[in-house]
């Protein structure tokens, strides 16, 4: 069986070891004297989702330059291979590496070089969703405009960062113009905000739903309101990611998350990593605590769907 991962951001999965060496080789200051890497991106005690975005801060200053990006990119396809994943989704925001030596182009082609990399080594298939951050939009707008400009070296489309208070529909435009060109999309909804979010997401052409999770408020005694039954009847893929849920205290522990009863109602559910350095988590991490959680074949929610894939 082929596995597969949709929902992982290339600079919330840094390894560690990455993360102090890429400090130590420009001097970044707030990495230099930490002894315990792990420990300082840790997120878990986090308040917030916006408290848990904080630890970005430090990962994209160590991806100002091509080689780090590269060296990034082909480590974090390079990991997921090793944890039996065989097609790979990434996603990032490329117009924060631009700088005087880097065009947005070039970011892209750092990461793909990466990628091709870990393919030529280990035959993981990857691929890059460009995000927007919905806190800003000219970026939003940036981004979506980059989309046409490189469509035939990307996967998708995607708006990320801060939910509440900004929703898809600020950008319908770039929406409609990303989805004209024929750029997959999929957008973050259901995590910092609720239902409506998904709604708005839905209205503005996603193909699957970043998280999610939250739809399950709109069941109620054990059936689907009118957004949670569309969802079901088209089997719209639901890119959950457990850990980083209770970390961005969404939940408070891994019994109250509703993964095991999104699957019970017929949920098209996919289990994702998130941030794997905030989270100090893998894919085979989430499997393990899917099987904790009494979800019998966890490998079903890795099952690679070529109606649900954003690869050609």
């Amino acid at each position: 069986m082929y596995k597969h991962v949709l929902h992982d951001h290339l600079d919330g999965g840094l390894r560690p070891s990455t993360a102090k060496e890429l400090a130590e080789s420009i001097n970044y200051k707030p990495l230099l004297d930490i002894d315990n890497v792990e420990s300082f991106f840790d997120r878990s005690s986090s308040d917030s989702l916006e408290e848990y975005l904080e630890a970005f801060t430090h990962t994209i200053a160590l991806m100002q330059n091509y080689s780090s990006i590269e060296r990034i990119a082909f480590e974090a396809a390079e990991d997921m291979h090793l944890n039996g994943i065989n097609f790979y989704e990434s996603r990032y925001a490329p117009f924060y590496s631009v700088n005087n030596e880097l065009t947005p182009l070039d970011v892209i082609d750092a990461v793909n070089s990466g990628f091709k990399i870990a393919e030529n080594t280990y035959g993981i298939r990857s691929g890059l969703i460009l995000c927007g951050m919905r806190h800003d939009t000219k970026d939003v707008i940036n981004v979506a405009n980059l989309c046409l400009e490189a469509k035939d070296k990307i996967i998708g489309f995607d708006i990320a960062g801060p939910e509440l208070n900004f929703p898809p529909s600020l950008f319908r435009e770039s929406f409609k113009k990303v989805k004209e060109i024929g750029v997959n999309i999929t957008i973050h909804a259901g995590e910092g905000d609720g239902v409506n979010s998904i709604i708005d997401a839905l209205d503005n052409g996603a193909m699957r739903i970043g998280h999610g999770v939250r739809i399950i408020e709109d069941i109620n005694n054990n059936k689907p309101g009118e957004t949670a039954k569309k969802i079901i009847e088209q089997q719209i893929p639901l890119e959950i990611c457990i850990t980083s849920n209770i970390h961005t205290n969404m939940y408070e522990n891994f019994d109250s998350h509703p993964i095991v009863d999104l699957i019970a109602l017929g949920f098209n559910v996919y289990l994702n990593t998130d941030n794997r350095l905030m989270s100090n988590t893998s894919i085979s991490k989430e499997l393990e605590i899917a099987k904790s959680l009494g979800i019998d074949n966890v490998e079903n929610l890795l099952k690679y769907s070529a109606s649900d894939s954003f690869f050609d």
